[in-house]
């Protein structure tokens, strides 16, 4: 004896609205429920491939924080960060580097010091970025006419000092300290 029962449903797949036979039926076809299948197969798959990496890494972050000198390869992966951006912080001067023969080494402790100079130059940054009041900054046209700069001129030293400029309502205003400081004139606060 079968069962009369019509309910119409969705299809977990395709989204699709079907008629099922059963309260179980979760596909209209069997070709979703194959599709279905291979995809929790596969994402299954990539998740187990995606822990066992991080498994991997933990491991061996854990064993590169035990050496006393890394490698530019070992210093990147501890850090957590490309060869590239670390050639340009040893190029900046900000880890100090050894040879040995062709090989390039950083010491764990200068490696800690750039960990640590990174985070506290993030804290400075958002602490820059406060809007300091207007009663402490001048307009560009002020700034034009006080340090006797063209405006192109002064834009593009802003942009090669990294001196944030604020937007507040129509004008734009720089910050009196940052560019006392770059003029090498004396505040008078």
């Amino acid at each position: 004896m079968s069962s009369n029962i019509r309910i119409t449903k969705v299809c977990q797949f395709c989204n699709n609205e079907f008629t099922a036979k059963t309260i179980k039926t979760r596909f209209c076809s069997p070709v979703c429920g194959s599709k279905s299948y291979k995809k929790r197969s596969r994402d299954n798959k990539k998740e187990a491939a995606r822990l066992q990496r991080e498994s991997v890494n933990n491991a061996e972050i854990q064993r590169l924080g035990e050496l006393d000198f890394l490698s530019i390869d070992e210093a990147s992966i501890f850090i957590g960060i490309s060869r590239r951006t670390l050639y340009r912080a040893i190029s900046r001067k900000e880890l100090k580097t050894g040879k040995f023969g062709s090989r390039t080494f950083i010491e764990q402790s200068d490696i800690a010091q750039f960990k640590e100079n990174l985070h506290q130059s993030s804290t400075d940054k958002e602490a820059a970025r406060k809007f300091p009041g207007i009663k402490n900054c001048y307009t560009m046209s002020e700034a034009h006419i006080k340090f006797k700069v063209s405006p192109s001129a002064l834009y593009g030293i802003l942009k090669r000092k990294g001196i944030l400029k604020f937007n507040y309502g129509k004008f734009v205003y720089i910050a009196k300290r940052d560019l006392d400081e770059l003029f090498n004139i004396e505040s008078h606060e």
